[in-house]
């Protein structure tokens, strides 16, 4: 249900809060249908507020998005920081085979926990190449890849601390996890009609659970990849 409209915010804080507000209202509209982007009207209407003020803050329905899935990729940055900062260690201490285990597993958990709480993540990052980014001036779109790159370096460089790695190794084995959590989303997220089409019991190979093979997935490259 839409809410009571709101005056223009004047305050630093009230702006912070309007446009959390209009980014949990784009959430909301999306995850009751996500094949389409909602207007920019409708998020005003979900959010209680003048389509002018939205435009306030968002050029593009676009940016709103974008917006919206850079949060989600800080969030689940900062969900694995915290757990990186639960397994400090003593510097060029190597951990064991059972720390290196332990730490993994509890990653993988940060990972598919966050995910499964944020089923808006992947279906938007899906459409940011085709989609979210096509309708973006330069600035924008920069100030996102930038501030996506510097959180995902800072993590990576944690990382790299508590492996004991040389620098770089802990961004790069964010990025192919990434692009493993991606990839296999995507390969297992059928369309609806097909989704009816490969019920069969026959096709159960070629449609196993998302969450179940991600977790086994990282598993395995995580294990591989500490060694």
């Amino acid at each position: 249900m839409a809410r009571t409209m709101k005056t223009r915010a004047t305050s630093t804080d009230e702006k912070y809060l309007k446009r959390s507000q209009i980014l949990s209202a784009a959430r909301e509209l999306f995850l009751r249908d996500d094949r389409q982007l909602p207007a920019v009207a409708s998020i005003a209407q979900q959010a209680g507020l003048a389509k002018g003020t939205v435009y306030l803050y968002f050029s593009t329905k676009e940016e709103i998005f974008l917006a919206l899935l850079a949060d989600e990729f800080s969030g689940l940055l900062f969900a694995i920081q915290a757990h990186l900062e639960r397994h400090t260690r003593t510097p060029h201490k190597r951990l064991s085979k059972a720390q290196k285990q332990d730490f993994s597993a509890g990653l993988i958990t940060v990972i598919a926990d966050y995910l499964l709480e944020h089923p808006e993540f992947l279906r938007l990052d899906a459409m940011s190449y085709s989609v979210l980014e096509q309708n973006l001036s330069d600035d924008f779109l920069y100030a996102f890849k930038f501030e996506l790159t510097k959180t995902l370096v800072a993590t990576g460089q944690q990382l790299d601390q508590i492996i004991d790695a040389p620098d770089g190794r802990g961004t790069s084995l964010l990025l192919r996890t990434y692009a493993l959590m991606r990839g296999l989303w995507q390969s297992l997220d059928y369309p609806e009609h097909l989704q009816k089409l490969l019920a069969h019991a026959m096709f159960e190979p070629i449609r196993p659970d998302f969450q179940s093979e991600l977790r086994v997935t990282l598993q395995e490259y995580w294990t591989g990849a500490l060694g």
